[in-house]
Parts: C-alpha cells; structure tokens; sequence
C-alpha cells in the first residue's frame, strides 16, 4: 500500500475527500482552459497587429510613389505624420533610392529599432521603383492588453472557484450528507440497541434508492420474522388436519420418537405404543413388513438425502391403514448417516382413490379402444401416457409399440422409417422430434399417408404440461372439399371475367359521353369559323381589286374610301367570330379535361353549368326537347368538377333516351338551390313517361336498362350514383313521377325527379389519389 492510499485512508470525511478531488481537478482544468485560451488569443491579436501594420505600409507605399517621383518633401514629411499616428509604430523611414535621400521618424534614422519587429514595401510608379517605406513597430500594446485580461480573468476565476465549492459543499451535504448521516445512526442502532429504525429520507438519486432498498430490507426483515412465527404456528396444525406425525431415530443411541398424532392415527391412545423401532415393525402389515424394513436399511446405506415408502400398519381395531413414510437422512463429515427424521401420513383414502381412478381408467380404455377416432395423450416429457388401438391404426404403427408408453419422438422416427413423411417435409411432428419442444397452442393440419389416406390430426394442450392429440380418417370429406376448392377456383375466374368485362363498359359509357362533347365541340364552333372565313375570303378578293387598279394606275380615292370600309367591317366580324370561337374552344376544353380527369379545383357553378349543357347543344338542338338551367349566381364549389360533368351529362342522355320514347316534344329542367350548411340541391326532372314502379328501386344497379336491344349498357345511373357518393360526397335520389312543380311545364307533377344534395366543398374521396369512383364502384 502506497503512502497516498494510506493518507486517503485517514481522511476522515466524505466531505473532505470531496474536496480533495474538487479542488485540483477544478484548479487545472481551469488553468489548462484558461492557458490554452489567453495563447490562442495572444497570437491572433499579434497577427491582426502585423496584418494592420502590413496594410498601413502597402496604403501609404501607393500614396508616397508620387510625392517621392515629385520629390516633393513637404508632402513626404506629411505623410510619414500620419503614418506616424499608429501608436504601435516605433520608427518610419522612407528611402529614396534615385536620390539616395531618407527621410526618418522620429530621429534621423531607424539604426536603433533594427533588433524590432520590421515591415518593408517598395515604393513604385509604373513598375519602376523609387525607394522603400520601412515601419518599425512593437508588440508592446499586445502584451500589456494580454497581461491585463489575465489578472481580470485570474480574479474572476478565482471567485468562481470559491463559489464553486462552496455550491459543491452545500450541494454535497444536502444530497449525500444528511442522508448519509441518517442512514448511519439507523445501522449503529440496529447493531447496538437491536431496534430496527427506518430511515426517513426520500429523494429519486442513487442515495436515495439505497435508504429507500435499506428501508425495504427492514420490512422484509420484519415481514420475514413475522412469516417465521405464522409458519412455526401453520406447521403444527397442518401435522393436525393433514393426519401426519413427525418421527425421529438417532442411529448412534437407538432412540426413537414419534409425536402425539402417530398414535392417534392408527386408534391407539398417547401412552399405548412404546416409542422403540419395534413397536413400529411389529405395526407393519406381514406381507409388507420384509420390504419395508429392507427399504429402512437401504435410506442408511444410500447416499440420497430423501427416501419415501407407502405400506399398510395393523390399526387398533384389528383393521389396516395405508401409511405413507417419507424420511430424511442426515449425515456427518464422511457420509454416515447418524439421523433419520421424518414423516407418517395416513393415505388410506388416497390409495382407494387410486384403485377407484385404475378402475375407471380401464373402463375408459375400453372405450377408447371401440371408437372409430384415434387419441394418444402426451404428458409434459413427451411421453404417450394413454392411447386407443384406432390411434395404432391411423399412425400406422404396432399396437403393442404404441401400448408400451413410447416417447412421442419414438413415434416419429417409427414412421419416418416407414416412409410416412417423404412427401411432407413441413409436417409439424418433423420439427417436434428435431426441437422436444412441447406445443403450448392448440392446432390442427392433414397428413396424407403413402397410401393415400387423409388423417386430420388435432391437438390441444394439457394445463399441467404435454398434449391431447386426435386422428381421424377424413379421406372422404378431404377429396369433396377439393372439388368444392377446384369449383371456387372456377367461380373466381368466372367472376375476374365479369369484372374486367364491367369496367369495359364503364370506360366505354364515359367515352360516349367525351364522344358526345366532342361532337358539340365541332357543331358550336362551326359558325364563326365559317363566318371568319367568309369575311377572310371577302377581304382577300376586295385586296386583290385594289391591287390590280393600282397596278393599272386607276385607282380613285372612292375605291380606297370603299376598301377601306369593307376592310374594316371584315376585320372586325374576323376578330369577333374568332374570340367566339376561342371562348367555345376553352370552355369545351375544361369540360373535355374535367371529364377525362378527376383534378380537383375551384369553379362557378352557374358558369360552369352552362358550360355543361352548351357542350350537349348539338344533341339537344336535334331533338324538340327545351333544356333550362335556374342556378344563383355567385356560388363557388371546391370539389371535382369532371365528377359534376358527367352526373349532369348522363342524366340529360337519360332523359333524352328514356323519357320521350314517343317522339312528343317535352321538357326538362336543372335546378339549383343553396342550402344553409354548405349544401346544395340539384334537381333535375323532365315530364316524361316516368319510371315503372318495379323498375323504380333498381335504376342505379349496374346494367340494369330497359333499352338493352337498343344500345342502352344499364351503367349511365349506376355510374350517377357512384359520382355522387363517392367523388362529391353526396347523396342521391329518385321520384317517379316526379314531385309537385319539380318537373317543368307540369305543375300537377309526373314524369321522373332525381334530388342530388352535395356539399359546397367535397370531402377527400378515392378521386383525389387518382382513382376514377365510377369504375373502382363498378
């Protein structure tokens, strides 16, 4: 032990060995820190000095090259004045080397302040050089600044560090102290006045969780103590309840005890058995008595600790009891069994229960062995412990084998052999013999056996550990519901056609419609390109006139007054014709792209209705049906205006295919109406034939039509319906006929009302991650 380990032994508090630490580590940290600092800053203020210095001599070497070229002195002396400002500077000298003059601040020369710090620049006009600016300066200022910080620092350290241990010894004290404090006159009063004393303290740190592990070992101490008593007092009345005695035999003195109860268990009084090895052995049934008292000896010899025997003894009424001995020895140094202690329990019932359990066990497996399903039970070692003849069957393993209590593993290996898993690699019971891992979850799965028997086995833990596992023969059942497999199987292709097939009609419905608006797209715009072209064509034949009577040298002032009038006018029916037609090409093309696309934006509602039945104009003009569209002005819907395009096309193409079969001129009507929670009614109605009652529930079924020979697919409504659940976030209904003064020029009511209620705003719907609702419903 070296001396510094045996002085930090004698130090005589923590306190004191706290400092010890504190104070040096705080010391040189602070000084290594403060060290390593004051040099960094030490030479960077020298490296601004000199770079400042080297900036003042190349400034004033431009400034000097003309007064020096000039030779003007007064200016030179002028200027080495300024420099001379730089309180650093310790000497200026200016060479001329033309002239070989010098000019010096502030002596005549710098020959003294030739060992300083010393920074030259030429002085030169048009690379040509005139003389030197030497500055001669010194790091005086730095030095001073340094030493100055350091003792303003070294104060500040200084009351820092005193602060420090003082909020180190505070803290010290209040956290580990006190508590230590505590925690040691609680263990000097439990070694000197044997009182246990809990500590009070409470606190999250460390010290805190030893007092609060300290406090907790004295209530298990004293919950401990308390058990101890409680089982002492438990022990004797289980000896009591239990019908047990305590026995002892000493095997050195012959000594032999038993307690009170020993008697009492065969009907015998306290004081009627001598307490001697024979009295016990002459207890012992005859038949019983050579075995037992072998086994006695045996718990001598043996090196086990514990020994248990069950025998019958000879009661007092001449009866016998079945008595359960179960023995400890103890031992010396060398091995020798010098005692022998234990206990006599009386299992008379128990052994009859036993008989009564064997007999019901065999009739039990009589049972078993005449039903038609196989069952093994597995205790927790994996050892058959019960098993019917079927289950030998269905294992295709010897009856015998599977009677003899075999390891389950045995079993696996038997049929492995037989070749009964060459084509089942993943069968559970593989993995069961390569882990011995006892399944604790109930499962079930099919076995195929080489000669093509199905087995179904089954199997369901035990609470206390092992298995139940069952075996039937499900040959039959297994084929059928292959058949059934192979007939879903067709089923699903069956169907897979039928939707594909669906979504073809679907794409196919909304092509007719953009078909549609295509085709109102070239009808609408027809006249003022035709217009625009007349005018063009007009205006070309009048330019030519005028060219040729110009050629010709006979033009007059009237043509030209003629000309220019008509060139005018076409010019104007041009540019107006061709904004018309521009205006109906952009709003075909929102249709066209809304119907094609499922972006969500903003947009006018009247306008953009109106934009609506303009694209169906061609196919409205051909029939001698009137189309009107009522819609307040001003209402601004933020949803999926292609999803609104084709709820309010496909109701119109419905009306005009369906409604008026007769050919009789007719009328329908879009009506908007605001609600006032951010909803609105569209209602569309037509006084057509209306709707049979039967057909009423199933016109949003999809390919439900009464026009199938004539080109009807059944989708228009069914794909109505999903645009306005899905897309807009609505709902939709319909009346037939329709309700009082909804369907136009009908205030009695009559032909057919649907009634959209959408929100102003639509929800998130499967349109906004790309998906078209329409054909994802269908």
């Amino acid at each position: 032990m070296t001396v510094i380990e045996q002085a930090w032994k004698t130090v005589p508090t923590v306190s004191a060995k706290f400092l010890l630490i504190l104070i040096p580590i705080l010391i040189l940290t602070t000084l290594g820190f403060s060290s390593i600092f004051f040099y960094g800053k030490y030479k960077d203020l020298r490296g601004a000095l000199r770079d400042r210095i080297e900036a003042v001599a190349e400034i004033n070497a431009v400034a000097l090259s003309s007064s020096l070229w000039a030779v003007d002195v007064p200016a030179i002396r002028n200027i080495i004045q300024a420099i001379s400002v730089n309180r650093e500077l310790l000497c200026i000298e200016v060479a001329d080397e033309l002239a070989d003059g010098r000019f010096a601040w502030p002596d005549a020369d710098c020959r003294s302040f030739a060992g300083r710090e010393t920074v030259r620049r030429p002085i030169q006009v048009q690379n040509r050089r005139l003389g030197t600016l030497t500055l001669h300066f010194s790091y005086a200022p730095v030095d001073e600044q340094i030493r100055q910080e350091m003792v303003n620092t070294l104060w500040l350290l200084l009351l820092m560090l005193v602060g420090t241990l003082v909020t180190a010894l505070t803290a010290h004290r209040l956290t580990i102290g006190v508590p230590l404090g505590r925690l040691i006159a609680s263990i000097r009063t439990a070694e000197q006045e044997h009182l246990r004393q809990r500590v009070q303290w409470s606190s999250a740190d460390e010290l805190g969780r030893v007092i609060a592990a300290y406090n907790g070992m004295l209530a298990r101490l004293d919950e401990e103590e308390a058990a101890l008593r409680q089982s002492e007092e438990r022990l004797g009345l289980a000896i009591t309840a239990t019908r047990s005695s305590v026995w002892d035999y000493d095997l050195r003195t012959g000594q032999y005890w038993w307690s009170k109860e020993f008697p009492a268990l065969l009907g015998y009084g306290p004081a009627e058995l001598a307490m001697t090895a024979r009295t016990w052995e002459s207890l012992i049934h005859p038949e019983e008595r050579r075995r037992v008292i072998a086994e006695s000896r045996s718990r001598v010899r043996d090196k086990d600790s514990a020994h248990a025997a069950v025998y019958r003894m000879r009661r007092r009424d001449g009866g016998w009891s079945w008595i359960e001995d179960r023995a400890t020895a103890l031992r010396d140094g060398e091995g020798t069994a010098v005692r022998l202690t234990g206990t006599m329990s009386d299992v008379t019932e128990r052994m009859q229960a036993e008989r009564d359990l064997a007999r019901e066990r065999n009739v039990l497996q009589i049972t078993l062995d005449n039903t038609d399903q196989g069952i093994i039970m597995v205790d927790r070692n994996l050892r058959v412990v019960m098993s019917n003849r079927r289950a030998a069957e269905l294992l295709d393993v010897p009856a015998a084998f599977l009677a003899g209590n075999p390891l389950f593993p045995e079993i696996i290996r038997l049929q492995r052999a037989q070749g009964a898993f060459e084509d089942f690699s993943i069968d559970p019971d593989l993995e069961l013999d390569e882990t011995a891992v006892v399944p604790d979850l109930p499962f079930a799965f099919k076995r195929r056996r080489p000669d093509g028997t199905i087995i179904e086995v089954r199997s369901n833990p035990l609470p206390e550990g092992g298995f139940v596992r069952t075996f039937t023969d499900v040959t039959v059942e297994a084929r059928s519901a292959e058949e059934v497999f192979h007939a879903m199987e067709a089923l699903e292709t069956a169907y897979a056609d039928l939707k594909e097939t669906q979504d073809s009609l679907v794409q196919a419905e909304k092509m007719a419609s953009l078909a549609l608006l295509v085709a109102g797209v070239a009808h609408e715009i027809n006249t003022p390109v035709g217009i625009a072209y007349s005018c063009s064509t007009h205006l070309a034949a009048k330019t030519r006139t005028l060219t040729e009577a110009f050629a010709k040298g006979a033009l007059k002032k009237s043509d030209l007054t003629a000309y220019v009038a008509a060139a005018g006018e076409s010019s104007r029916l041009i540019e107006q014709n061709l904004t018309r037609a521009a205006e109906l090409i952009q709003s075909f093309k929102r249709v066209a792209v809304d119907q094609t696309s499922q972006e969500r934006r903003r947009f006018d509602l009247r306008s953009y209705l109106d934009e609506i039945i303009t694209s169906l104009g061609p196919r409205l003009r051909k029939s001698p049906h009137r189309m009107t569209v009522t819609c307040p002005d001003g209402i601004t819907m933020d949803g999926y205006p292609g999803a609104l395009s084709q709820v309010i096309t496909n109701l119109v193409i419905n009306a005009l295919t369906h409604a008026f079969p007769d050919g009789r001129e007719g009328a329908m009507a879009l009506t908007v109406e605001e609600l006032p929670d951010g909803e609105l009614d569209i209602r569309f109605a037509d006084d057509g034939v209306g709707i049979a009652p039967d057909n009423l529930p199933k016109v949003f079924e999809p390919f439900f039509t009464t026009k199938r020979g004539t080109g009807g697919s059944g989708l228009g409504l069914h794909i109505v319906f999903n645009l306005v659940t899905q897309s807009l976030g609505g709902r939709i209904s319909v009346e037939s006929p329709a309700p009082r003064h909804s369907a136009p020029d009908n205030p009695a009511g009559g032909g057919t009302g649907f009634l959209l209620r959408i929100p102003v705003t639509a929800p998130r719907t499967a349109a906004a991650a790309g998906k078209d609702p329409a054909t994802d419903a269908a």
